[in-house]
């Protein structure tokens, strides 16, 4: 089986998975930004994002743009791949930093199965639980917008 995963830090949470699928004999291969050496059997690559933020973007909007950034640097090296013949049984991806966002366009008939690790919530949840960090009537905004990038993906 080919097993394509995607995560701006591989191996992340993939670590235990990835080489156990390897060392079962998958093919295991890995999109992601940072440069650590591969695990045993895995071939990674790497997507370098083009271009940094917008200076002085809206702050509820940063956070989107920059997985916007990272969406499209993932979109460009799967659609090398893509290119070069690869096409995996399944797609592994971690959404949380926009890497996925566009996947699908190369691939749309593959699974892609999607760890989602986090939802933000503005209230009861990563906010206003520590009265060490105040939080302001800005915050629910901002962390609604930080759930664009999850909405788009739970679409795929």
């Amino acid at each position: 089986m080919k097993i394509l995963f995607i995560h701006q830090n591989f191996p992340g949470q993939y670590k235990h998975i990835a080489v156990a699928l390897a060392a079962r004999g998958d093919e295991v291969t890995a999109l992601c930004i940072e440069n650590h050496p591969a695990p045993a059997g895995i071939k990674v690559f790497r997507y370098p994002p083009k271009r940094g933020n917008t200076p002085n973007i809206h702050p509820w909007v940063q956070d989107t743009e920059t997985k916007v950034i990272r969406g499209e640097a993932c979109f460009l090296a799967a659609k090398q791949l893509r290119d070069q013949g690869y096409v995996p049984d399944i797609i592994c991806a971690h959404p949380g930093w926009g890497e996925a966002l566009f996947i699908k366009e190369i691939w749309p008939d593959v699974p892609l199965l999607s760890y989602f690790e986090f939802y933000y919530h503005p209230h009861g949840a990563d906010v206003g639980f520590d009265p060490e960090f105040p939080t302001s009537e800005n915050d629910a905004p901002r962390l609604m917008a930080k759930n664009l990038s999850n909405l788009m993906n739970l679409e795929q």
